[in-house]
């Protein structure tokens, strides 16, 4: 008789995770139960509630998976090679391709993405308030190297470069730029390309 080892807690929260992301891919988070997870897991709905208290927080812990994930990535890019400029254009479009590929392209995760906004996780507004942190990062680079024109208050210009940059970045606007035609990776570089001309000496 095979006997199933013991896991610990964080494994054991571990696995809800990968098990809850599998079911949002696969049938949407609308249609997913904790009671669908607690079959598959084979433990109880109350053994689940243990480790998450609602479905909401089991959602908002995978978005925070992947959302470290997307930060893992731009850590990379900022510790790299290139000039400022550089950076911000690789930053820009990076984002831009791990959410179309993660959250665009499989419409069940933009789901997800959709009730995160609407429910204002926690996770997913420090991941915005990140992107703008870096952002400004590079501008106060390319300031001090002259490759961008002076700046009186670089954390508001961060946020402005954001700000028009949300249609190639936020995932709700990408798929619905992608609906009607707007949107692709020629439309993002030009995109960045104009943000970068308009911050240059």
């Amino acid at each position: 008789m095979n006997v199933r080892p013991k896991l610990s807690p964080e494994e054991t929260a571990s696995r809800i995770l990968d098990v809850a992301e599998e079911h949002f891919r696969r049938v949407g988070y609308a249609k997913t139960a904790i009671a669908d997870l607690a079959e598959d897991l084979g433990m109880s709905s109350a053994n689940i509630y243990r480790y998450f208290p609602s479905k909401g927080a089991i959602n908002e812990a995978i978005c925070a998976r992947m959302l470290a994930e997307c930060e893992a990535l731009m850590d990379r890019i900022m510790a790299g090679p290139g000039s400022a400029g550089e950076r911000l254009r690789s930053l820009l479009l990076t984002i831009y391709a791990y959410n179309s590929r993660c959250y665009v392209a499989e419409r069940r995760m933009h789901d997800m993405v959709a009730v995160a906004m609407e429910e204002d996780w926690g996770a997913v507004k420090q991941h915005i308030e990140d992107i703008v942190a870096r952002i400004g990062r590079l501008i106060g680079e390319g300031v001090a190297a002259g490759e961008f024109r002076p700046v009186d208050d670089i954390p508001a210009l961060a946020f402005t470069v954001k700000q028009a940059t949300v249609t190639i970045m936020h995932p709700l606007n990408i798929a619905e730029c992608m609906r009607h035609g707007l949107a692709g990776q020629a439309e993002a570089e030009r995109l960045c390309d104009f943000v970068l001309l308009a911050l240059k000496r």
